[in-house]
C-alpha cells in the first residue's frame, strides 16, 4: 500500500474522543489546540517534508491535527513542530502538557522501513519575548520522550493520552516543541495548563485562588483572612498542593460576640438571643429574669428587681435578693461563762442563688428599741459567715443584747434593701 494511502487511513479518521475537551475547575488552560482550530500557526522545521496539518469534518465543524509519517526515508528524521508563544502566569513555574495522539505500529509496514520509530520527543524553551519565526534547536531543553501505551495497526486507531510536567519556568512565557525522529504519528490535541487551588472558605477563613506549588515547593503556604464579623488570635494558614488541593489548615476564625456561624459566614444573633464571647458556638436564648435582647446582643439585661453579679456567667439568669433568715435562737454554751450560740435557718427565698453569706451584728438598745448602739468591742464573734450559727463570747450578765443576722448574696450590693432578722436576749451567769 502506498504511504499516502496509509496517511489517509491513519490521519483522516477521527474519533469523538479526539476532540473531547476536559473542563476542570482546578485548571487554568494556557493553550488548547482543539479550541484554536485553524488559528494555530505553529512553526514547522524543516518547512517541507516534515510535519503537516490535516483537517476533518465532524458534526459540521472542522477539526485539525498535525501529522508526520516519513518512515520510508532511509535517513534518520529530525522534524520539529513548535507552538506559538505561550504566556505564563507569574507564579506558575510548573505547567502540565496533555497530549492526545496516535502512533502507527512499525511492524505494519512489512519491514519496509528500517528506521521507523514509535516515540517522539517533547521540548520546552523559556523566553521573555515572542521570537516569531526565529527557530534554533539549541534554545530548547528536552522534557521527555513520549511513548504510546497503545500503537495502531491497520484497520484500527488507538488514541493515547499522556501528560507531562514542564518545570523550572521563570520567564514571561515559553514555547513547546515536538521532535519527530522517524515515527508515523499524529497529534490530535495539545492542552497546556497549570493547576490552581480555587478560592475557598475553611473554618470561617477566606483563602484566595492560588497557583499550585512548583519546583521544590510541593506545598505552597497561603495566608487567609477571617470573613466579616469573625476574628482569630493568629492569622489562619493553609497549604496548596502541587495537584491543586487545599490541605492542612492551621488556625481558625470564630464569629465575634453577637454573631454566630451560618455556613461560611457569621450572622447577627436574632432578637431574644445573645452571644457574649467570640467562639464557634451558636447564639443562646436570653435566660430567666432577663429582658428580650435586640439583634446582635452581647448580653440580655436583667428585668427590674433582678441582678447579675460580676462573676455570674451571662448564660445564667438574673437573680433576686434573698429574704431574711428565720428561726433565730440563742443557746448558752455549757461550761463556758459569758458565751451563747446564736443559730438560725436560711431564708425561705434565696433569690435563686447558692452563694449566701450571713452578717451578724450585736447592739445594745433601750427598752423601746428606738435607740441602739454597737456592743462593746470586747464582745467577740465572727461577723461574716457561711454557716447558720455563731458563738458570741464575753457577754455581761443581765444585759439586754439585740443580735441581728443579715442574709446576703452576690447581688446584695446592687440594692439598698436589707434582709435582716433580730432577736433580743439577756445573758445570766446564773438563772435569775
Amino acid at each position: 500500500m502506498e504511504y499516502w494511502g496509509l496517511k489517509c487511513i491513519l490521519f483522516f479518521t477521527i474519533f469523538i474522543n479526539c476532540i473531547f475537551i476536559s473542563q476542570q475547575n482546578k485548571e487554568e488552560v494556557l493553550l488548547d489546540m482543539v479550541a484554536s482550530g485553524s488559528e494555530l500557526g505553529w512553526l514547522k522545521w524543516p518547512d517541507e517534508n516534515g510535519w503537516e496539518m490535516a483537517q476533518t469534518a465532524f458534526n459540521g465543524s472542522l477539526h485539525y491535527n498535525y501529522f508526520v509519517c516519513n518512515v520510508e526515508s532511509p535517513a534518520g528524521q529530525d522534524n520539529w513542530l513548535r507552538t506559538t508563544f505561550i504566556q505564563r502566569h507569574p507564579t506558575a513555574s510548573r505547567v502540565f502538557v496533555e497530549l492526545r495522539f496516535v502512533v502507527r505500529d512499525c511492524n505494519s509496514f512489512n519491514g519496509a522501513s528500517l528506521t521507523c520509530k514509535e516515540t517522539f520527543n517533547l521540548f520546552a524553551s523559556d523566553s521573555d519575548v515572542d521570537i516569531g519565526t526565529n527557530f534554533r534547536k539549541s534554545q530548547f531543553r528536552k522534557v521527555a520522550t513520549i511513548a504510546p501505551d497503545e500503537i495502531s495497526k491497520m484497520g484500527g486507531l488507538k488514541m493515547n493520552t499522556e501528560t507531562r510536567v514542564v518545570e523550572g519556568l521563570s520567564r514571561k512565557g515559553f514555547y513547546l516543541a515536538f521532535q519527530d525522529i522517524g515515527a508515523c504519528l499524529a497529534l490530535f490535541s495539545v492542552r497546556v495548563y497549570y493547576k490552581i487551588c480555587p478560592a475557598t472558605i475553611k473554618s470561617l477563613a477566606a483563602f484566595p485562588e492560588t497557583v499550585a506549588g512548583g519546583d521544590k515547593q510541593n506545598l505552597r503556604k497561603v495566608a487567609g483572612e477571617c470573613v466579616e464579623n469573625a476574628v482569630s488570635a493568629n492569622q489562619p494558614l493553609i497549604y496548596c498542593t502541587a495537584e491543586g488541593e487545599w490541605v492542612v489548615p492551621v488556625g481558625q476564625c470564630q464569629c465575634r460576640e453577637g454573631y454566630e456561624p451560618e455556613g461560611d459566614a457569621c450572622q447577627e444573633c436574632q432578637p431574644g438571643f445573645f452571644k457574649a464571647d467570640a467562639s464557634s458556638e451558636a447564639c443562646q436564648p436570653c435566660p430567666a429574669n432577663t429582658q428580650p435582647s435586640e439583634a446582635g446582643a452581647l448580653a440580655c439585661p436583667c428585668v427590674d428587681g433582678y441582678h447579675r453579679a460580676s462573676t455570674d456567667p451571662l448564660s445564667e439568669g438574673c437573680s433576686g435578693l434573698p429574704s431574711e433568715p428565720v428561726d433565730l435562737a440563742t443557746t448558752p454554751v455549757l461550761g463556758a461563762s459569758g458565751k451563747v450560740t446564736l443559730s438560725w435557718n436560711p431564708p425561705e427565698d434565696t433569690g435563686g442563688r447558692s452563694d449566701l453569706t450571713y452578717r451578724v451584728t450585736c447592739e445594745l438598745c433601750d427598752e423601746s428599741a428606738s435607740a441602739c448602739v454597737p456592743c462593746d468591742e470586747h464582745i467577740r464573734f465572727e461577723t461574716d459567715l457561711a454557716d447558720t450559727n455563731v458563738v458570741i463570747g464575753l457577754l455581761e450578765s443581765g444585759v439586754n443584747y439585740t443580735l441581728s443576722v443579715e442574709a446576703r448574696s452576690g447581688v446584695s450590693q446592687f440594692s439598698t434593701q436589707r434582709a435582716v432578722s433580730s432577736i433580743t436576749t439577756i445573758y445570766y451567769d446564773r438563772p435569775p
